[in-house]
């Protein structure tokens, strides 16, 4: 179900990219934030995103099919949400592989009901943040993995 996450990444470290061919950008993030060596690009990234002003939520949504992560959030810098947000949070079907790519597919093995409980839970909670919520969500079931934001500026050179 959900595979990565990123949680409260700032808008303004994204390399949002420009148009024409070459130009994608990206949305570099590694499960270490003490190294950057090893990101992974989330930009072609499939789930649910959720944006937030200053913390607080504004807006919930998905990507899927042609449309990336990257493609989504970036639509949201000139639609009705435009300087309405400056962080989101992603929940992530695709898995990264061994070569810290993502895999094209976000085919998984079927999950026990409660995992998939667990994980919507996990993400709903996530999202929220409700005030009187105990505890964090349950990842440890899902087997997602975290991902800390890596601004396009402290990237070191390919």
């Amino acid at each position: 179900m959900i595979r990565t996450f990123g949680l409260f990444w700032h808008a303004n470290y994204v390399d949002w990219g420009m148009r024409g061919p070459g130009n994608a950008g990206s949305l570099m993030g590694t499960r270490d934030r003490r190294n950057s060596a090893d990101a992974v690009d989330f930009r072609l990234q499939h789930g649910i995103y959720a944006l937030y002003s200053d913390f607080d939520l504004v807006y919930v949504g998905q990507t899927g099919g042609n449309a990336g992560l990257l493609v989504r959030l970036r639509g949201h810098l000139s639609d009705h949400l435009a300087d309405r947000w400056d962080r989101f949070s992603w929940f992530g079907t695709k898995r990264v592989l061994a070569s810290n790519r993502l895999a094209r597919g976000a085919a998984a093995p079927p999950i026990e009901h409660s995992v998939g409980l667990n994980t919507i839970e996990a993400v709903a909670i996530a999202i929220a943040e409700p005030r009187l919520n105990l505890k964090r969500g349950n990842w440890s079931a899902a087997e997602a993995q975290q991902y800390f934001q890596v601004a396009a500026a402290e990237r070191s050179p390919a």
